[in-house]
């Protein structure tokens, strides 16, 4: 580490002489300048580890993958042309998906596996206008987004099956060879996730769709370190921790951010001050919910309003109460509060999202709204409207 601080060598610019000493090798320049970043990159993150205090462990063999920048490759009426050598050229025909993604896009890179081969392009993204705001409440069992106008749940309990059977048929090999346990449960996991994966793709992509069109942002809670509530001494039983621990909270959240980014759909996470009881207070009248009794199989995932005299489903009332709080974000930067009781804001007025973005030159202007967080109860006097099947 010492000498590679002194010489450099953590950048593309400290290795020019040995890009320079490689120009009698014949191979393509860009594969000369790929490996070189990769090595930098690789150098340059094992010196901010040893900075910031982690141990580096020793060397590891690195998963065989080449990245080439825009310029030395073409794609031309369907077909890629990746260079070999100086002169020599190998050719792909690429799918029609990949034709369509690529039409009038800016290619950046091109990264080439062993089984993969990926493009990263760049595109155009105009913000959809913001006139709404949708809570995302995001469980074991399903995601459930909407806000007082309506409500919709999609059910992802396949998600939690394919685990726990995946589990299980790992719990059935008895094989002594622990080198044979893991290629099997790398196997078996693998194609676990695959599964679980295009399931969270299909209802985020639902979730997605349904803002743009309704030209609506998405308000979600923030859920990091949740996963100490379930760690070994807390009391919980091993399946418990194993289905809560294996939750892919964090894989929807990322598969959320970027798809709203390409659709232009302002995401909103509320911290964790913001989003404080709202799984225990009721979205319509701000009162405490109340479980059910034990036992109860009729009312399992649903709260009792003592004040509405209502049960409700835990995961709609807490989706509602997100777009609420999402929405309140905004509703204080309101010049001056009108003399109405019983109406629901709306986003079209002045000092609302839709105004607020206007002259922010950032393509995230929502975040940058300065306005005070939101207290327990109503907004300004006016009591929120109930949700509406």
């Amino acid at each position: 580490m010492t000498f590679a601080s002194k010489s450099r060598i953590d950048n593309r610019k400290g290795m020019i002489e040995f890009y320079r000493s490689l120009k009698g090798i014949d191979l393509h320049s860009s594969y000369k300048k790929a490996c070189i970043t990769r090595a930098c990159a690789i150098l340059n993150s094992r010196k901010k580890g040893k900075m910031r205090g982690f141990k580096i462990r020793g060397l590891r063999p690195l998963k065989p993958m080449i990245c080439i920048t825009s310029g030395f490759f073409v794609t031309m009426k369907g077909r890629l042309f990746v260079p070999l050598q100086r002169g020599s050229y190998f050719d792909l025909q690429l799918n029609h998906h990949v034709q369509e993604r690529l039409t009038g896009r800016k290619v950046r890179s091109l990264t080439i596996s062993r089984n993969v081969l990926s493009f990263c392009y760049s595109d155009e993204v105009k913000p959809v206008p913001v006139k709404s705001v949708l809570g995302l409440d995001r469980n074991e069992k399903n995601l459930t987004f909407g806000n007082v106008e309506g409500v919709i749940q999609i059910d992802l309990s396949k998600t939690v099956r394919i685990r726990s059977t995946t589990k299980e048929i790992l719990g059935s090999f008895k094989r002594s060879d622990v080198r044979m346990r893991r290629k099997l449960a790398r196997k078996y996991w693998t194609r676990s996730n695959n599964r679980t994966d295009r399931l969270l793709h299909a209802a985020t992509n639902l979730v997605v769709g349904c803002a743009s069109a309704s030209c609506a942002s998405l308000a979600i809670e923030d859920l990091t370190n949740i996963n100490r509530l379930y760690r070994k001494g807390n009391g919980q039983n091993r399946d418990f921790r194993f289905r809560l621990n294996s939750w892919p909270h964090y894989k929807s959240k990322r598969m959320l951010a970027y798809k709203a980014a390409w659709k232009g759909v302002a995401l909103i996470q509320l911290t964790k001050s913001e989003t404080n009881g709202s799984s225990s207070v009721h979205s319509a009248c701000g009162e405490k919910l109340r479980s059910p009794a034990m036992g109860d199989a009729v009312h399992g995932r649903e709260l009792w309003c003592q004040s509405c005299k209502v049960w409700i489903d835990r995961d709609v009332n807490v989706a509602i109460v997100l777009s609420q709080r999402g929405l309140a974000r905004f509703a204080s930067s309101l010049p001056k509060p009108k003399s109405r009781s019983h109406e629901p804001l709306e986003a079209e007025e002045k000092g609302l999202a839709s105004e607020a973005v206007m002259g922010n030159g950032t393509k995230t202007p929502i975040l940058r709204v300065d306005a005070s967080k939101l207290a327990h109860g109503p907004i300004n006097g006016r009591p929120f409207n109930r949700w509406k099947s």
